[in-house]
């Protein structure tokens, strides 16, 4: 047999695929504002600024709670509006260090904000403002993950969300 005429239906095969459409499900979305994020509890990420922490912040959230929001809502939209941020830990008092601290129940990560979580389509599943604590911090002082940026605040948010009722 002739390798052209062997190779002929692989290549049919190809191009068909090739040209037809791919169904995918729609991507979740995280959107994340921020109400005077500058008179925020304590919400300085690596010592820097209010508005560079308000960027940081919102893509580190964002690239986070997708796959969950994903799983929870294929498609999903999910607003967050915060209103207040006290982030993990503290800011050693000497040295000037851009190391956050956290030991413990001393300074557990809080955040205040309004929510809407809709659907694909964009109907509303769940609305509200809520305020959340991690009062979780000793328990996982072990877990080397820890030491990644905003680890408390990236945790408490997906239990937030997972535990979210939709309607």
């Amino acid at each position: 047999m002739n390798i052209q005429h062997a190779l002929f239906p692989i290549a049919v095969l190809s191009c068909i695929l090739a040209s037809t459409p791919v169904v995918s499900a729609q991507s979740a979305t995280v959107d994340v504002q921020y109400v005077q994020p500058a008179k925020f509890t304590d919400f300085s990420i690596y010592g820097r600024g209010a508005q560079w922490s308000a960027s940081y912040f919102a893509t580190q959230i964002s690239d986070d709670l997708r796959p969950a929001l994903q799983r929870k809502v294929s498609g999903g939209r999910l607003t967050l509006r915060f209103t207040d941020i006290d982030l993990a830990g503290h800011y050693p008092s000497r040295g000037g260090s851009s190391a956050r601290v956290v030991r413990g129940q001393i300074r557990p990560a809080r955040m205040s904000f309004a929510f809407v979580l809709q659907d694909s389509s964009g109907r509303t599943l769940a609305s509200g403002s809520t305020r959340i604590v991690d009062n979780s911090s000793t328990s996982s002082l072990a877990n080397p993950r820890r030491s990644q940026a905003l680890y408390y605040e990236k945790r408490m948010l997906e239990r937030w969300l997972r535990s979210l009722k939709t309607s």
